[in-house]
């Protein structure tokens, strides 16, 4: 231990004897450390920290496979539910949940809170208990039974102040009461991070009816019996799916029970690009070893004469290859702590830059395991970069290193060897990341290329939901949205005011099955289907959907009373659908119902297709209802920026019904923004990250090639000596710069054709093997490599012969 607290004090002091080279090292080390530590404490936070449940690994999620009407993965309805959970053969117990906004009011200000609907096994099924109060019971939850919630503790004591002291309380929930009887832990947000209070699940009579066997809305949590793998479940599910498509005739086609591990379905499609920028980084560290190793390769060579020395006086290799170790270690040590500080910097920045629906974004920091993480990338990175130099130093021969007396003779060409590899595999590697995030930048501008259909400037939406309670029938819910629109249409300014139960680009839209009159698909034919929306006339002119034939519907085609398919009733469809069926025979008077024996609906308009979930799916297909929905977006057009209108309309909306809340206000140029969030993360991380790469390797090939001038200042003076013109010099350099940087490009080449396959799905608009990016990065790259090797080649044309062969 003496000896190695011995070799840590030398390490310091030798550092300190050249700050210039210490800060340089430092600097490099702590931004790669940094960054690799920022990326993985999001990484760890997200997919890699055990959820706070009893036993994550043994819960399943169970979803409907409808592969006829292209759903892959969907709900399930009550009665699906009942029939899965009573296999208690799979699962040990089963719950039911669904989400649910309530109006909360009898507060000074009406708001809207997210909650779920929840079976009472839910919580002993996660393991989780209340900070305070119970959660509800099985007979709480039955139709019928006493109202109860449960609520986070972040809700319990932002209004009552504690937790303990909400219990008992009562709260107005969509007009009706009911008592809080427990406090969910905050641990809970990890899972369900927006959810603010559950109640019972309290299956109604409706939900339970044999009809609405196919109404999913509903998903299922379970955990697999001691014993029943998932392969297992799978099997067993997969028997039951057929038996029962066997025994059961559905409009939706044949059907399958996916079995899907609970850990997954919580991270959904987020892994991949975390862990591509997690690799991404893990590269630029590479490069920031690869530039530090081949300054020490300079630092032997300038000690080469202590170490021959030391070598003559007794001092094994062993012990000279330790203590240049240490050095390393040092150095790595030293990055760590001050990459640890730029760490802490990139974790708030990655925060605010987090797209909104990323899970766990409050969990990112610098926690134990994070720090553990800095501390074995440290320690393995200074061997990394230091064992070869070390090797290299100690191999030296030492007879020969003191009759060199430390002068300006050539390096042996293994250490010159290894000093162009070094750099080599910098330029590669930053080919590599050029071009992945080459590839991300031009799939984002693609996207942003795409045309959502509809015009979003100047256009402001807001949530409203009618509670069920005090809304009782359709005809209430067609009063209140026809006075909100009179009211908000007469606001100076206000262009067009429309309805819709959703506007464009918000994820999971409804997707129903249709028929089509006199039209009969074959047995592997795909059934009908397409995203449904409801909406007022005036949707179109508000949201700037062009009408391409016929016309849209009258106010007078609405129906307030008896739903949104009857006799006489009419519907728009987009281009999309109508293509579809009908090629480029017109749609106008072709009738669409949901059974094959009617009512049916009249098409009377043809509009233009609009991206309803995301701007890099294409359309299903739409069909447009004139129907007055519960839950509405308020669809607001005005001649100049909407912002300033929020507190008129919110006016509005309580001059119709002062309980009435107003949520999720924003102008549809942020939603079109907010639906690409994730890609322009990825993107802009990774061409953060290649950036940094390709300053590094530059940064590299010019330290290389100014040290090779230098070792070779005799050989030059020489040269020019024997007549060697200024210009001959320079493109020996160059030639030499330019072999590193073809080899590098090269290599790159190869391994970014195999790298950019891995992006595949992360890509729109653009093919893996794009022939713009794949010519463009190696062009800039050997272009600045030039750019980089100019100032010593230039220096190399200016060397004096006479002092050249003087310094011999």
């Amino acid at each position: 231990m003496e000896t190695f607290w011995q070799d840590v004090r030398f390490a310091a002091r030798m550092l300190a004897k050249s700050p210039g080279f210490t800060a340089v090292a430092v600097l490099t080390l702590a931004l790669g450390i940094g960054a690799n530590t920022a990326i993985f404490s999001v990484v760890d936070a997200i997919l890699l920290r055990r959820l706070p449940v009893d036993a994550p690994e043994h819960l399943v999620v169970i979803h409907n496979q409808l592969p006829k009407v292209n759903l892959p993965r969907t709900e399930i309805s009550a009665l699906q539910f009942r029939d899965y959970a009573d296999r208690t053969d799979v699962f040990e117990s089963a719950a039911a949940i669904t989400f649910r906004n309530y109006n909360l009011t009898g507060t000074d200000q009406p708001q809207r809170l997210l909650g779920m609907r929840v079976s009472a096994s839910l919580f002993p099924l996660l393991g989780v208990h209340p900070v305070a109060g119970r959660v509800f019971t099985a007979a709480e939850d039955a139709y019928g039974a006493q109202h109860v919630v449960v609520l986070s503790q972040n809700v319990a004591e932002r209004m009552y102040g504690s937790a303990q002291g909400s219990i008992g309380k009562r709260l107005q929930l969509d007009g009706e009461s009911y008592e809080i009887v427990g406090v969910l832990p905050r641990a809970l947000e990890v899972i369900y991070a927006d959810v603010e209070f559950w109640t019972p699940m309290a299956f109604t009579p409706r939900e339970l009816n044999e009809e609405r066997r196919w109404s999913l809305t509903f998903e299922m949590l379970g955990r697999l019996r001691r014993g029943v793998g998932l392969a297992a479940a799978r099997a067993t599910m997969a028997t039951m799916a057929a038996r029962m498509n066997g025994s059961m005739d559905s409009s939706m086609g044949a059907f399958g029970i996916e079995v899907r591990p609970f850990v997954e379905e919580h991270v959904g499609d987020v892994w991949q690009p975390l862990y591509i920028l997690l690799g991404a980084v893990s590269l630029v560290l590479l490069i920031a070893c690869a530039n530090i190793a081949n300054l020490l390769l300079a630092r032997g060579s300038a000690r080469s004469r202590e170490l021959a020395i030391r070598g003559a006086m007794g001092a094994a290799r062993s012990r000279i290859v330790t203590q240049l170790l240490t050095e390393s270690l040092l150095l790595a040590v030293l990055g760590g702590a001050l990459g640890l500080l730029i760490a802490e910097w990139g974790c708030q920045l990655l925060i605010r830059m987090a797209p909104a629906n990323l899970l766990r974004t409050a969990a990112i920091g610098l926690d134990p395991a994070v720090l553990l993480f800095t501390l074995a990338v440290s320690v393995v990175v200074g061997v990394l970069f230091g064992l070869a130099p070390a090797l290299e130093a100690a191999r030296k021969d030492l007879a020969g290193a003191l009759k060199e007396g430390g002068r300006g003779t050539p390096e042996a060409s293994g250490r010159q060897g290894l000093r162009r590899a070094l750099v080599i595999s910098e330029i590669a590697l930053a080919i590599v990341l050029l071009i992945c995030s080459g590839l991300l930048l031009r799939s984002f501008e693609k996207l942003l290329e795409v045309k959502p259909g509809f015009d979003p400037t100047n256009v402001l939406t807001a949530q409203v939901s009618l509670p069920r309670t005090k809304y009782t029938d359709e005809a209430k819910i067609a009063s209140f949205s026809d006075a909100l629109l009179a009211r908000v249409s007469s606001l100076p300014g206000v262009l067009h005011a429309a309805m819709a139960d959703q506007p464009p680009l918000t994820p999971g839209t409804d997707n129903s099955v249709f028929s089509i009159r006199d039209y009969h698909p074959g047995p592997k034919d795909p059934q009908p289907h397409a995203d449904t929306i409801y909406t007022t006339p005036d949707y179109f002119a508000a949201m700037r959907i062009p009408l391409l034939q016929g016309r849209t519907y009258l106010e007078s085609e609405m129906r307030p009373n008896r739903g949104p398919i009857g006799e006489g009733s009419v519907v728009v469809i987009d281009e999309a659908l109508a293509k579809i069926f009908w090629g480029r025979e017109s749609a106008l008077g072709k009738q669409l119902g949901w059974g094959d024996k009617g009512p049916w609906a009249t098409i009377v308009g043809v509009v233009g297709t609009v991206r309803s979930d995301d701007l890099a799916e294409e359309s299903k297909g739409t069909i447009y209802f004139p129907y007055h929905a519960p839950g509405m977006t308020l669809v607001v057009r005005t001649g100049s920026d909407p912002r300033p209108f929020v507190a008129a309309i919110r006016q509005q909306v309580q001059g119709v019904d002062s309980d009435q809340p107003v949520y999720d206000v924003k102008t549809m140029a942020e939603r079109v923004a907010a639906s690409v969030e994730r890609r322009r993360f990825s993107a802009t991380l990774l061409g953060l990250f290649a950036a940094l790469a390709f300053a590094l390797a530059l940064i590299g090939l010019h330290g290389v090639i100014s040290y090779l001038v230098a070792q070779r200042t005799h050989e030059i003076g020489v040269r020019m000596a024997l007549g060697a013109r200024p210009v001959g010099v320079l493109r020996l350099v160059l030639s030499q710069a330019l072999g590193m940087a073809a080899a590098g490009v090269v290599i790159g080449l190869i391994a970014g054709f195999f790298a950019a396959r891995l992006l595949a799905n992360q890509l729109y608009g653009v093919q893996p093997v794009d022939p713009a990016t794949f010519l463009v990065v190696p062009t800039l790259l050997t272009a600045a490599s030039l750019a980089a090797s100019s100032i010593p080649a230039w220096r190399a044309t200016r060397v004096d012969p006479l002092v050249a062969l003087r310094y011999e």
